[in-house]
């Protein structure tokens, strides 16, 4: 039997945590998010995101997901549109080190399209794109996003999330410019 209580809380949850994992723009976008938990398949237009993101108005597929996980759609909406200065160059730099590359193949477990061998290299060009009027977001990152479809594997997005909580904990009021830092460097 399916536990909805978890279900939708996990579905918020990956769209929430992608927001802070994930920022940036692309030449074509994704059409779709699909986040995964096990099983499971839950699928929302991203233009329907888009929609949401400037006017509030939920579509029957973001209305579901929000209602599930019991949480305000004022803190999707701003998981989606919440920016991340960042400096394009530094970014391109960043994303084709050694280091760059280890963090988007980490990424791309958790974030990916349905082909193996693309997950890096959409990574690198949404992200490489959205950097490139200085500022990225969740939505600019799907927007960027170089598949029509988005994957977000629920269960490894919430094995990250878990670990990264004692840290960002830590951090305390320095919250921000830890994300910020994340955010710079593809998270």
């Amino acid at each position: 039997m399916v536990n909805f209580s978890t279900v939708r809380s996990l579905a918020l949850a990956s769209l929430l945590a992608t927001a802070l994992w994930l920022p940036a723009t692309a030449a074509q976008a994704a059409e779709e998010l699909v986040i995964t938990y096990g099983f499971l398949r839950h699928s929302i237009p991203v233009a329907d995101l888009a929609e949401f993101a400037e006017t509030g108005k939920q579509s029957p597929a973001l209305g579901l997901l929000v209602g599930l996980s019991q949480q305000s759609p004022a803190t999707l909406q701003t998981a989606l549109t919440r920016t991340v200065p960042v400096n394009s160059l530094m970014m391109q730099g960043a994303l084709q080190t050694h280091e760059g590359e280890t963090a988007l193949t980490e990424l791309g477990r958790i974030i990916h399209p349905n082909i193996e061998s693309e997950r890096v290299p959409a990574l690198q060009v949404a992200l490489g794109n959205a950097a490139l009027d200085g500022q990225v977001s969740l939505l600019d990152v799907m927007e960027n996003y170089p598949h029509d479809q988005m994957y977000v594997d629920g269960i490894k997005l919430m094995e990250a999330v878990a670990k990264a909580k004692p840290l960002l904990e830590s951090v305390g009021d320095r919250l921000e410019t830890v994300q910020s830092i994340l955010g710079a460097l593809g998270f």
